[in-house]
């Protein structure tokens, strides 16, 4: 009976939240913005986008396992992992920034540090691809946060390195993203330290937003830097059996809905690895409400998508959160799919043949 009015409780409750969460967010998300993305579609593309570019073993030894320490914001394995990003993208020729600042915590005033990097700073217009890279403060216990964020952060890192390439020798026929360069946002500071609260949250997210909304753009008073992205994609716990997504903003619904759309094609025609027959992308709507370091830049106009693991993954704020619960199928099929949304978004060509022998497999 006590289970059963809980039960009840949480139905009432969860109603009520997603009625609210429905009616705060249905204004955000009342203009929808057109966008021209470029199908992929012959095998030679496909194929070298997919599996020539699965690189499993050396994601997991040379690009995640850096990752996989405690990096609470303010600590020296936060700093390691700063090194690690930095480095990795310094290495590939991109424009790093280190946008460090101080702030009050529970636990008194601690440095944060975001990391932006761009492929193309000349560029005006900005393809934002986003995570956080801190991990939670836990009193007890190793914490070292494999899904959130260390895989989608490491996946990141994957993707520029793969499409460094395709992004310098691949993008030569004019389009309307011909003023667009790719850029990385590694956000520290998204965890809470004691309770999730509007001042203990967010701290990279609600720095970085506040920032950029104050900094102009050429001569027009209007123009700042928020208005200078096109897309704001954040990625977040991702890498267990159970990730699964769903369309949290009507905004990018057409984004979104190439996503579902690629997973499909992929799946159908065998570019995937065919160990996870679960659909990554899901035809299920949310509300837009799970708070994360998109919020900010929601708030200030900016529209979002949001990949995140809907529901939360199983191990989430566990110490089962690690290495040993990570499902490597899920995270290569999840990349092969997100390689050839971003090149479909940025204009890419994958048929390039001067790129295909810089891929891992063939070295």
């Amino acid at each position: 009976m006590k289970n059963l009015f809980k039960m009840q409780f949480y139905n009432q409750l969860f109603l009520v939240i997603t009625t609210c969460l429905f009616l705060t967010f249905t204004v955000s998300q009342s203009k929808k913005v057109k966008r021209s993305l470029r199908w992929v579609t012959s095998d030679h593309a496909l194929r070298y986008l997919t599996t020539e570019m699965s690189t499993m073993e050396d994601f997991k030894s040379s690009i995640l396992k850096p990752m996989l320490i405690e990096r609470v914001s303010g600590t020296e394995g936060n700093l390691k992992v700063q090194r690690h990003i930095t480095s990795f993208l310094r290495n590939l020729g991109w424009s790093v920034e280190e946008d460090k600042f101080k702030d009050s915590t529970p636990y008194g005033d601690k440095e944060f540090t975001n990391i932006i990097a761009t492929f193309d700073s000349t560029k005006p217009r900005k393809v934002i691809l986003a995570c956080h890279f801190d991990s939670k403060y836990f009193e007890k216990g190793k914490f070292v946060a494999a899904t959130d964020s260390a895989v989608p952060c490491a996946v990141l890192l994957e993707t520029a390195r793969q499409l460094d390439c395709l992004l310098k020798k691949g993008s030569k026929e004019k389009s309307s993203v011909s003023d667009v360069t790719l850029q990385l946002i590694f956000f520290d500071g998204e965890e809470a330290f004691k309770e999730w609260r509007s001042t203990d949250s967010l701290y990279g997210a609600r720095h970085l937003a506040e920032k950029w909304g104050g900094e102009k753009l050429g001569n027009n008073p209007e123009e700042t830097k928020l208005k200078a992205i096109r897309e704001f994609i954040l990625l977040d716990l991702i890498g267990t059996t159970d990730t699964q997504f769903m369309q949290q903003f009507t905004t990018t619904s057409e984004l979104y809905k190439n996503l579902v759309k690629t997973e499909n094609h992929l799946r159908q025609n065998g570019y995937l690895t065919n160990e996870h027959p679960q659909k990554i992308f899901t035809d299920r709507e949310g509300f837009g409400g799970i708070e994360d370091d998109h919020k900010p830049f929601l708030e200030r106009g900016v529209d979002i998508l949001h990949l995140i693991s809907t529901p939360f993954p199983s191990v989430w704020h566990k110490m089962e959160d690690d290495f040993a619960h990570l499902d490597f199928n899920l995270i290569d099929d999840f990349s092969r799919i997100f390689r050839v949304f971003i090149s479909n978004l940025l204009h890419l060509i994958p048929e390039a043949p001067s790129c295909r022998k810089k891929t891992q497999t063939e070295l």
